[in-house]
């Protein structure tokens, strides 16, 4: 079997090394690395970082899309970067990203207006059937009838566990 040999990408992934090591050792308890590489290095980088930071601090792999392909002969063109996301720890500092939605999405899914603003209409059911309270009918409609039961919006979950902790 072998293995990457001497190349440029061994030297960069050995040049790498240390120096992860030591972003690693200054970073505090709460903090983050993003790591911004191409599609060439992302997958040893990713194993380097499960070595250092444990593969448990592993967040995300995200994905930036260029704005357009460089195709080549005879491969496909790369057309995306990746951005490695790990945390020294599980009890990381996140700042949820909130970002204006664009007009043309508002008119198309938010069709719906009153004296309050624009609105959408939502599904208060989720899919298949429970035996405990949220498959009971509830003024009128019985959401097991059509293989439903009620569910809580996703975002409502959130603020409602946020008051829980909150409270402790």
């Amino acid at each position: 079997m072998r293995t990457l040999g001497r190349n440029d990408l061994t030297a960069y992934l050995v040049m790498m090394a240390p120096h992860l090591v030591e972003l690693h050792r200054v970073l505090k308890p709460t903090g983050s690395l993003y790591l911004h590489c191409d599609s060439t290095a992302s997958h040893y980088l990713k194993v380097m970082l499960d070595v250092i930071f444990g593969a448990r601090n592993f967040r995300n792999e995200i994905v930036w899309k260029r704005t357009g392909a460089h195709g080549g002969a005879k491969r496909w063109g790369p057309v995306h970067d990746i951005i490695l996301f790990n945390t020294k720890s599980d009890q990381y500092l996140w700042n949820r990203v909130y970002e204006p939605l664009d007009k043309d999405y508002i008119e198309g899914f938010y069709r719906y207006t009153d004296e309050r603003g624009r609105y959408q209409l939502v599904s208060l059911t989720g899919a298949g059937i429970t035996q405990g309270d949220s498959g009971k009918p509830w003024r009128g409609v019985d959401p097991t009838q059509v293989g439903r039961h009620w569910a809580v919006p996703q975002p409502l979950v959130e603020q409602l566990v946020g008051k829980e902790r909150a409270s402790r």
